[in-house]
């Protein structure tokens, strides 16, 4: 689980209930860290839409930071933002094109 990143959130569940994060953190390894049917970068492109979908605009700057560094392309995400305008409409557009920026 070394290599997995923690965002701020889960370390603060960490600080706050170490009992309850580790299996948290094992969960979220497992389902979206490690290969399965799904590679791990779909995995993340999947967490990123939720996350826009959700509004979390922060969360999903992060994740899709982590696709790209497994190997998610300008296409993919291009893709995957066009799904999430096509169901969500503008409002999913203008998070994602947040996550998108510098």
């Amino acid at each position: 689980m070394a290599d997995v990143p923690i965002s701020p959130f889960i370390r603060k569940l960490m600080d706050m209930d170490p009992a309850f994060a580790e299996p948290v953190l094992k969960v979220r390894e497992l389902a979206t860290y490690t290969p399965g049917a799904l590679e791990v970068k779909i995995k993340l492109l999947l967490a990123f839409a939720l996350d826009v979908a959700h509004g979390e605009a922060a969360g999903a700057k992060m994740l899709l930071k982590r696709a790209r560094e497994n190997g998610a392309t300008d296409a993919e995400i291009a893709d995957v933002v066009r799904v999430l305008y096509s169901t969500g409409g503008l409002q999913n557009l203008a998070t994602a094109m947040e996550a998108l920026s510098d």
